[in-house]
Formats: C-alpha cells, sequence, structure tokens
C-alpha cells in the first residue's frame, strides 16, 4: 500500500468520513504534503503501520475504540494523528507541542513551503474543511449556501424545492406534468 492510501485510511477513521467524501474535498494531497514535510518520516510510518494492522483486526465502533487507546492516546503518535484531524476540520496546522518536539525532535522546518507554527493551510483547504458540513454552514466569504437557503433553519436537509406550480414535487419529480 502506498502512503498517501494510508494517509486516507488513517484519515477515515479519524474523520469518520468515507475515502470517497475525503477524496472530493481535493485537498488530501495538500494535507498528506504538509504531514510528510513537517513530522519525521519513522514517526509517519510507525502511525500508518499501527492504523494498518487495526483495521485490519477490527471494524466499526471497535476499530474507533482500538484507534483511540493505541493511536490518540500514545505520546509519540497522538499529537501527529491530531493535527490530521484538525487539518481535515480547521484546515489548520497547528505546532506540535512543545513536550512532543523536546522528545521527538523539532519537525522539520525546511526553508520556504512549511514552518512547524500555526497556519491555515490554504484559501481551497478552508473552503473544503469538514467543518463546514459538520456545522451545516458554509465558509464565510467563500462558499454561498444558495439563492433562499435563509429561509430555512440551519442544518435543515434542503432535499426538496418548491417550483411554485400546482403540482405536488413527486409529480415533478417523475415528470408527470399532465
Amino acid at each position: 500500500m502506498d502512503k498517501l492510501a494510508d494517509f486516507y485510511q488513517v484519515s477515515v477513521v479519524l474523520t469518520g468520513y468515507n475515502r470517497s467524501r475525503l477524496m472530493a474535498t481535493g485537498i488530501g494531497e495538500e494535507y498528506f504534503e504538509v504531514l510528510t514535510s513537517l513530522v519525521p518520516g519513522k514517526i509517519i510510518d510507525e502511525l500508518f503501520i499501527c492504523s494498518r494492522a487495526l483495521a485490519h483486526e477490527y471494524k466499526g465502533e471497535a476499530l474507533n475504540e482500538k484507534f483511540r487507546e493505541q493511536i490518540l492516546s500514545n505520546d509519540r503518535l497522538g499529537p501527529v494523528a491530531r493535527n490530521i484531524l484538525k487539518m481535515w476540520y480547521l484546515s489548520l496546522w497547528y505546532q506540535l507541542p512543545q513536550s512532543w518536539r523536546e522528545t521527538y525532535g523539532v519537525p522539520s522546518q525546511t526553508p520556504g513551503k512549511y514552518q512547524d507554527i500555526d497556519f491555515v493551510i490554504s484559501e481551497n483547504a478552508y473552503i473544503q474543511g469538514l467543518v463546514w458540513p459538520a456545522l451545516g454552514s458554509h465558509p464565510m466569504g467563500a462558499k454561498q449556501p444558495g439563492y433562499g437557503t435563509w429561509a430555512f433553519k440551519p442544518g435543515e436537509e434542503l432535499t426538496r424545492i418548491n417550483l411554485g406550480t400546482d403540482h405536488p414535487v413527486s409529480d415533478i419529480e417523475e415528470g408527470n406534468l399532465s
């Protein structure tokens, strides 16, 4: 399995979204690049190996529980896994904790693109962040919810529309307009 696939597998367990939904955001590769630029490869490999082993042995809620016990509670892997979760939902990289940095080393600080400091990943990442659908909202100033949506309560499902005709919506959907 390649490392990007492993990244998505870890992300599926962390976020609760399926791989297709995560890939549809178009920002998974960018998050993977941030992660691999800042966290030492041997720690990423350990995270992926542990996650793969858990996913092979457990499914559903048992996988979530074991993931919390063995990865999120782990001093070495937990902060990295939590940063992956924060990237997907909030589109932010948070500097790894000072205690982690002291124990496992300061993450790569290559000149240019990424530094281990708090930063917004990108404008597109902000727009595609998973926090917006989780809240039933939209990224302010970036993607509007659509004409007339102010008439609905926040989070209300917008699956039916009234086209202002005398035909019930079900007739319109089925093509029965006679």
